[in-house]
């Protein structure tokens, strides 16, 4: 008999009762057999961080005294395995990029509907990164007005198969996911990865999925 696998541990980090309220009752849509625990302040997060470990924080960029954006960063420096699913009410390119120089794996406007955590959650845990449209179209706004700070070479550098490689690693996929859709092997992924990051002179997966969305790669 085959051991049966811990429940997923989620931490909801809002000040806002009812905005912990309707996380919850999405995420529990999703499966009743997460183990869910809320803080409504940093002190509370990190407390709880220490007892419970959690695999996922949900984490409201706006929070009281320490804001998400900070506590991504202590978070992440403690331990750089928990992933971390930035909410907000406001998405602007700032934000959305201050959230992943912080070590966020996704961002979800708070004006989305509960439906789109299940496929955020399945994104980021599985080491993508996940952008709503409003922060993938903030990005997108950004770069068309000129207020990106870094300029790597454009995707003609890439060849076919990096591209499609870059796609699937912006849109979540991992790389055995990635090697079984293009039948290659995951060494091979691997490797497309590593040259496609010199190639743009870039330095991480984050990096690499906003790069897709300004170039039109980001197949969501």
């Amino acid at each position: 008999m085959s051991a049966q696998r811990a429940p997923l541990r989620v931490l909801l980090v809002d000040d806002h009762p009812l905005v912990r309220d309707g996380l919850r009752v999405a995420l529990r849509r999703h499966s009743a057999e997460l183990c869910i625990e809320e803080a409504g302040c940093a002190s509370e997060a990190l407390a709880l961080m220490a007892a419970r470990r959690p695999h996922l924080l949900l984490l409201d960029v706006n929070l009281p005294g320490t804001n998400g954006l900070d506590l991504a960063r202590q978070i992440r420096a403690v331990d750089g395995k928990i992933k971390v699913l930035m909410v907000a009410v406001d998405v602007d390119p700032w934000t959305v990029h201050e959230a992943l120089a912080a070590g966020a794996s996704g961002f979800v406007a708070k004006t989305n509907s509960g439906a789109v955590l299940p496929e955020a959650m399945r994104v980021v845990l599985s080491g993508g990164v996940f952008l709503c449209p409003d922060a993938q179209a903030a990005l997108q706004r950004a770069e068309r007005g000129g207020t990106s700070t870094v300029e790597p070479p454009g995707p003609a550098v890439l060849s076919t198969r990096e591209r499609e490689v870059l796609r699937y690693l912006a849109h979540g996929e991992n790389t055995k996911s990635i090697a079984a859709l293009l039948q290659i092997s995951p060494k091979t992924v691997e490797t497309h990865r590593q040259h496609i990051l010199r190639k743009l002179r870039l330095d991480n997966l984050a990096s690499l999925t906003c790069y897709a969305i300004r170039h039109g790669l980001h197949p969501g």
